[in-house]
């Protein structure tokens, strides 16, 4: 749990002690009438031996009126007599079952004793006889507070959800239902909870201090989701009290570029292994982070893991927000699979590459023209590299274009381009290759 919740419990509990003043006027008609009202007069004026004295009185002349029984153990529970007011509230709700102030005293009684199975017990009763429906969400509210205490998480769960369809947007409840999230790891249901209660209604004007729980579990949702700059963000709201200690013990962890510059230096050392083991720290922190994914892309493929490496590419790709980056990601995934002569699926990481690209490399167009040529698009082929080309002014890399141009020419059929193409392939390293080409179709040696 985030906090244990102990401002919420104690509100809660006055809230439903405010509750138990109840209008007595005109309630006794019988013959404890007078020793009654004597009594009530006694409480009023803070005399409540004398008062106790009445209203035994007046139960003894009504034995069976629920009332007087339990106006006698507020008196004793107010002299801290509280055997007597737990017995004097359990006659109470023995002549009037569904009397819901007794039931909701007897268990403040036994949470105070620490005795937390009786006081569930009697708070259960209370919210179950309750027909006012904010009453019984506030009797819900303790009853979830004290079932976490004891780690009885369904049932802690069963009076979540009946409290919310009773009141789905009451901030207390969303609140202990993104608590129980938080519990079981489920970070991003949790995130949903936090926001719904901040959304809520009756947080309208609400002091800070008030909403810095909230802010605070919304916070560690962010952070415990990966998105360490929402969650700084929204702690930047819950730095009161307790909170400010706890936001800064999470922030202590929260350095992941430190993290990623040292698995860069071990990784150009060489150091893969120790590497590794800080880009997994960074992650730790920060989830989201696809040059972290890059680098582990990157080790991959040097240790010859080269569909693991795929799949560390993809997922930066998949978490990067920028085009041209999200781009890079593609084309080493592209590259990849040209090695493994996966030319499917290298064009399709090349097509990725070029929806993002805003300007295309010409590295990328031959990569797609390698690819095509190896899936027997030679048309396709000769015409990217023709225009490739022709905007190509180093003469090693011309040449290069236009002996895959005459390779793909000659294989389509077309001689005269073929020929053209290896003629304008005569230089640097491939004009061995150019010129052998040349003579088998021309016929020269």
């Amino acid at each position: 749990m985030t906090q244990p919740g102990q401002q919420l419990v104690k509100r809660a509990l006055l809230f439903a002690c405010m509750l138990l003043t109840i209008n007595l006027i005109a309630i006794a008609q019988g013959p404890g009438r007078n020793s009654f009202l004597e009594a009530e007069n006694l409480r009023r004026q803070n005399k409540f031996r004398e008062a106790i004295q009445q209203y035994e009185v007046a139960i003894r002349l009504e034995p069976t009126n629920y009332k007087y029984y339990f106006q006698k153990g507020k008196c004793e529970y107010q002299i801290k007599d509280v055997d007597n007011a737990k017995e004097s509230f359990r006659r109470t709700v023995e002549f009037q079952h569904n009397f819901t102030p007794a039931y909701s005293l007897l268990g403040k009684i036994y949470k105070d004793e620490n005795d937390f199975q009786n006081a569930i017990f009697y708070f259960e009763e209370a919210a179950k006889y309750e027909s006012d429906p904010e009453r019984k969400i506030q009797y819900k509210l303790l009853l979830i507070n004290l079932l976490l205490k004891e780690n009885r998480m369904s049932e802690a769960r069963r009076h979540i959800a009946e409290a919310r369809s009773i009141d789905p947007t009451n901030p207390n409840i969303l609140y202990y239902d993104a608590e129980l999230n938080v519990l079981d790891s489920n970070w991003e249901q949790a995130r949903q909870n936090y926001e719904k209660a901040l959304a809520s209604p009756k947080l309208a004007g609400a002091p800070p201090a008030e909403l810095a729980k909230y802010y605070y579990g919304l916070g560690l949702a962010y952070f415990n989701l990966g998105d360490v700059v929402s969650a700084k963000r929204v702690w930047s709201k819950a730095n009161f009290g307790p909170y400010a200690e706890l936001i800064a013990q999470q922030l202590q962890q929260s350095d992941y570029t430190y993290f990623y510059k040292v698995a860069v230096s071990y990784y150009l050392n060489g150091e893969y292994d120790a590497s590794e083991r800080f880009i997994n720290r960074a992650l730790e922190v920060q989830k989201i982070f696809p040059s972290a994914y890059l680098l582990k892309g990157r080790i991959a493929n040097q240790q010859g893991s080269t569909a693991q490496a795929i799949q560390y590419y993809q997922e930066a790709a998949d978490q990067e927000r920028e085009p041209e980056k999200k781009a890079k990601a593609f084309y080493y995934i592209a590259s990849l699979h040209m090695s493994q002569r996966n030319y499917r699926g290298a064009l399709e990481a090349l097509d990725q590459v070029f929806a993002l690209s805003k300007q295309p490399t010409s590295g990328m167009i031959y990569m797609q023209a390698k690819a095509n040529y190896a899936q027997g698009r030679y048309e396709e082929v000769v015409q990217k590299l023709d225009e490739l080309s022709r905007v190509t002014t180093d003469p090693n890399s011309k040449a290069k274009y236009q002996f895959l141009s005459g390779m793909a020419a000659k294989k389509s059929g077309n001689t005269d381009k073929a020929i053209e193409s290896f003629k304008a392939a005569m230089y640097g390293a491939v004009k061995p290759a150019a010129k052998e080409e040349l003579n088998q179709l021309t016929g020269e040696k």
